[in-house]
């Protein structure tokens, strides 16, 4: 896994096979992001509706991930939003750490 997330840097994109929820069909993509704050690379995680047009679907999502050193999963994102075809909802700095501390190998 922490090859796959290596090879994001420094500007790509992985996304997931298509998956259907509710009728609709969605798929999530990892990033290597630009914080907007910063101006450094951060891990980002999306929500994409692969539907085009003017269809759209109330969604609530979550994206949790394992921490160090319980290996527990966490919420690091939850929200409930209305996705029009084509839009995407996510967080941009997933685990609020500069690239390099994300994939270092003490990470947390």
């Amino acid at each position: 896994k922490r090859k796959e997330c290596e090879s994001l840097y420094p500007s790509r994109c992985t996304m997931s096979q298509a998956f259907r929820v509710g009728g609709r069909w969605f798929y999530l993509s990892a990033h290597c992001s630009m914080d907007q704050l910063n101006l450094s690379p951060c891990f980002g995680l999306f929500l994409w509706m692969r539907e085009n047009g003017s269809v759209s679907q109330a969604v609530e999502y979550q994206f949790s991930a394992r921490s160090k050193p319980t290996e527990e999963f966490k919420v690091r994102f939850k929200r409930n939003f209305t996705l029009a075809g084509g839009q995407a909802v996510g967080f941009r700095d997933l685990f609020a750490m500069p690239w390099d501390s994300f994939i270092a190998e003490d990470s947390p």
